[in-house]
């Protein structure tokens, strides 16, 4: 008996010290990635020269890396004069805030999916860390945190204020969470699939509250630009935006980008072309919008109802369906969009991992086979790990954009049976 005790606890042991070397690993290149990336340059320029560009009454879109709309030219602009007292500085306290920011969407998932407050999460923060609950989906997904590190970009921060979105709408803080997903639409337009949703499922309140903050937030563009140079502004922000909407260059991984990879003659860059047939690009666009409707059906029929919880099971798969989605059909999605497939990523191992579902052993080692591949496309994929030119050569095979199919098709597999899987458990912490 006491050999079995003492067996149990140097496996507890074992366990402790790899959770906490990875974690040590973990923050250690965290830290080198926030120095060396302040010191460099990076997308983060962009938005510099966006600032000054408005400061000096330069048109905003004279500078070709400005893809952005009216409004995220006025938001970077004390970006820009941060950027004047401090090149270092204001790069660093960005990422510092980025990391900050990727803690709080960490404290607000875990909230949300065991339905308690922020605050005791957070009471136990450092626990969190190093529970593999965590520590896992974090660990997948370092390749996208040291990436938007690296370009110094703002994507986390919009992550965290969905996640925010979210844990405001379900304790019903409608203002609030209106405001976050309005201000993130205003700046980046992308999180506009967390407002088609809620349109869908009749959250009149929050939808309300949105429309009303897009509004007041971009009546910020008319004091600044003036009504008719705005109006000019927002229009040619829309040209650009629907000219280098559709392209099919490797580091896109888009839905869009990958059918116009298979199917037209579009270059990928570095002559990595993959098509296997010679459309016309215009059709291949009409093509994938024919096969997002007809895929959208299915979201369609199954979140037709309207939960009686906002912290139901279904209604958390159902987020993490949106967050899932968000990089994919945006037409543009760079390799940093893709940290929104946290939330996916954290709900399906707890369901598929730790909590036992009662279908069969095969249907469950499917779906964790499925997980595995997803893994293995989304992560293993980076440069680190295979070299920059299998990298890129498995970019143009849209490796990304196919891991998060998979996702995708998990999800739904598990909401379609939800009955299946433990729902009360997800709402035991318990374990954490």
């Amino acid at each position: 008996m006491d050999n079995n005790n003492s067996f149990k606890s140097k496996l507890v042991n074992n366990k402790r010290h790899i959770v906490n070397t990875v974690l040590v690993i973990f923050s250690l290149a965290l830290i080198y990635e926030i120095i060396r990336d302040s010191l460099r340059p990076s997308d983060f320029d962009g938005y510099v020269r966006a600032g000054n560009a408005v400061l000096s009454g330069r048109f905003i879109y004279a500078d070709h890396f400005n893809t952005w709309p009216p409004l995220f030219s006025i938001f970077s602009v004390p970006l820009a004069w941060g950027d004047s007292i401090s090149f270092f500085i204001v790069r660093f306290v960005w990422n510092l805030g980025s990391l900050m920011a990727m803690l709080g969407t960490i404290l607000l998932t875990v909230s949300i999916c065991f339905q308690e407050s922020i605050q005791q999460t957070r009471k136990r923060t450092l626990s969190l860390l190093r529970n593999p609950i965590v520590l896992i989906p974090l660990v997948i997904m370092l390749r996208y945190i040291l990436d938007n590190m690296a370009n110094v970009q703002i994507n986390i921060y919009l992550l965290f204020c969905s996640v925010l979105s979210i844990y405001l709408f379900i304790h019903k803080k409608f203002a609030w969470a209106g405001l976050l997903i309005a201000l993130t639409i205003s700046l980046k337009v992308y999180t506009i699939f967390f407002l088609l949703y809620f349109i869908y499922k009749r959250a009149y309140r929050l939808v309300g509250f949105t429309f009303v903050f897009i509004i007041v937030l971009n009546f910020i563009s008319l004091l600044v630009y003036g009504f008719q140079n705005a109006h000019d502004l927002y229009l040619h922000w829309l040209t650009i935006s629907t000219e280098q909407a559709y392209t099919a260059i490797h580091r896109n991984q888009s839905l869009f980008a990958m059918f116009f990879r298979f199917l037209t003659t579009e270059d990928p860059e570095q002559s990595m072309y993959v098509n296997f047939m010679n459309l016309n690009p215009e059709k291949v666009r009409t093509m994938v919008y024919a096969f997002i409707a007809l895929i959208g059906i299915i979201p369609l029929i199954l979140f037709r109802k309207k939960h009686a919880k906002t912290d139901h099971f279904q209604a958390i798969l159902e987020y993490s369906i949106v967050f899932t989605v968000i990089p994919l059909l945006t037409p543009i999605s760079w390799k940093a969009y893709f940290i929104f497939l946290w939330f996916p990523y954290f709900v399906l191992f707890l369901i598929l991992f730790k909590y036992k579902p009662t279908i069969k052993n095969t249907q469950l080692n499917i779906l964790k086979g499925m997980l595995f591949g997803s893994i293995l496309l989304i992560v293993f994929s980076t440069e680190l790990i295979v070299g920059r030119y299998v990298s890129d050569w498995l970019e143009a095979y849209s490796a990304i954009t196919i891991g998060t199919i998979l996702l995708v098709v998990i999800q739904f597999m598990i909401y379609i049976n939800h009955h299946q899987f433990s729902i009360k458990s997800l709402n035991n912490n318990q374990d954490l």
